[in-house]
């Protein structure tokens, strides 16, 4: 999947805000996007994910730019919830505004930016259990990013309101590929088994992930290779928020 979202306040395209109103809302916006900007965006940059820098890096050197991206991810986090805590208190005032922050609540949740709960379906992918016979290959063996993104896929077309690969929330810029065997969403390092999780029709999304049709390679080397696909349905799922960043290179605010 690859797209990229930007973020903007409607209210100056609604009309909705006049010089002199909400100015302090408007200041601390400007002001945390700043910091967002300049504290996060550096220091989360990582050089191109390739199979010889995956080689090169030691576990020590991975254990710790992992514990910095975390400590990243909740930065942003907090950063993220004191502009929507300043957005909720501008709304507060008046009736329109309050319209405008219901309209701009349901923009981050299909943005990704807020947790979502509802019944889904979760569907794991796991590697197999069987061990490799001689003068095979063992990739045969082992569940692939490519499979991830086809599963992904199936549910979006299957009606799914929103997904999640092992917590990481899948978003407009989400990315999932592979350094040698490890497999990335997010900039996250994931392992199996890999839970993807999607809130919607669950009977509608099993329904047309067991289509014959449908994820035939994956199906086919399940049989073969014993690699593992199992779905189950769940009337409570909770999907947590996106905690990275958004990259935008090319995007401007509306009227400039």
């Amino acid at each position: 999947m690859d797209g990229k979202l930007f973020w903007r306040d409607p209210r100056v395209a609604l009309g909705l805000v006049k010089p002199g109103r909400s100015l302090a809302v408007v200041l601390a916006s400007a002001l945390l996007g700043f910091l967002l900007t300049v504290q996060i965006h550096g220091a989360l940059t990582r050089p191109p994910a390739t199979a010889e820098y995956g080689r090169n890096l030691s576990i020590a050197t991975i254990q710790r730019l992992e514990a910095e991206q975390r400590s990243l991810k909740d930065s942003i986090a907090q950063l993220r919830a004191q502009i929507f805590a300043r957005q909720q208190a501008a709304a507060s005032g008046a009736t329109s505004l309050a319209s405008l922050s219901e309209e701009l609540e349901r923009q981050r949740m299909a943005a990704g930016l807020t947790t979502v709960r509802g019944p889904g379906l979760v569907v794991t992918l796991d590697d197999s259990n069987r061990a490799v016979p001689p003068g095979d290959d063992a990739a045969n063996y082992l569940i692939h990013d490519y499979e991830l993104r086809d599963v992904v896929s199936v549910l979006w077309l299957a009606g799914a309101e929103a997904v999640a690969v092992n917590d990481e929330r899948v978003v407009a810029s989400t990315s999932i590929y592979c350094v040698g065997s490890t497999i990335i969403v997010n900039q996250t390092r994931l392992s199996p088994p890999y839970q993807i999780a999607a809130i919607g029709n669950a009977q509608q999304m099993e329904t047309t992930l067991q289509d014959p049709g449908v994820l035939k390679k994956l199906k086919s080397r399940a049989r073969l290779f014993g690699v593992q696909f199992k779905t189950a349905q769940d009337k409570n799922l909770a999907l947590l928020p996106y905690s990275g960043r958004f990259d935008i290179k090319h995007a401007n605010p509306a009227g400039k």
